[in-house]
């Protein structure tokens, strides 16, 4: 018998976990890139489960009693983006699954809970960035319906740059 995923909020005493969970998801994307293994400011930024909660809900996913995914939902995404203005619209950013997880659909429930959760609040799309790295979650956002949205697109410079892509759902009733 399968089991069922539930998705919910975390509570504070698991961002830990969630830190750790993302760290686990995105180091392997970076693998060979020249990143520490702690993936400098980058890996800074994913365990920083507070200050992302500062701002949005971190939202888990639970299976069998254990967290194995997570993200971070923007009920107005707006304040998120380096360009572009997606007035009226819900996003999320930092969608992870545990490794020993990947293909059981965690990502897809998590994103599928966004887009309710946007059209339920009214919201006129759906939005988030991801960068050139992550083809599968690529894969997934134009599996669910989303579109190429360059105007939240931008590029991170440095010695290893990084194309960071947006992708936009249309939430029509």
């Amino acid at each position: 018998m399968q089991s069922k995923v539930i998705i919910r909020e975390a509570r504070i005493g698991e961002y830990g976990k969630v830190a750790s969970l993302t760290m686990a998801a995105y180091r392997p994307l970076f693998a060979g890139t020249g990143l520490p293994d702690d993936l400098g400011w980058y890996g800074a930024e994913l365990r920083d489960v507070a200050g992302r909660a500062e701002r949005a809900e971190i939202i888990i996913a639970e299976l069998d009693n254990q967290i194995v995914g997570s993200l971070a939902y923007h009920h107005d995404y707006a304040s998120e983006v380096k360009s572009g203005n997606p007035e009226g619209c819900a996003g999320f950013r930092v969608l992870a699954t545990d490794p020993s997880c990947q293909g059981l659909g965690i990502g897809s429930a998590l994103t599928q809970w966004c887009i309710d959760r946007a059209r339920a609040d009214g919201r006129v799309a759906l939005v988030l960035n991801t960068t050139d790295y992550m083809k599968a979650a690529q894969r997934l956002y134009r599996r669910l319906g989303f579109e190429p949205y360059p105007e939240i697109g931008y590029q991170i410079g440095g010695s290893q740059p990084v194309e960071v892509l947006g992708f936009r759902l249309e939430l029509k009733d």
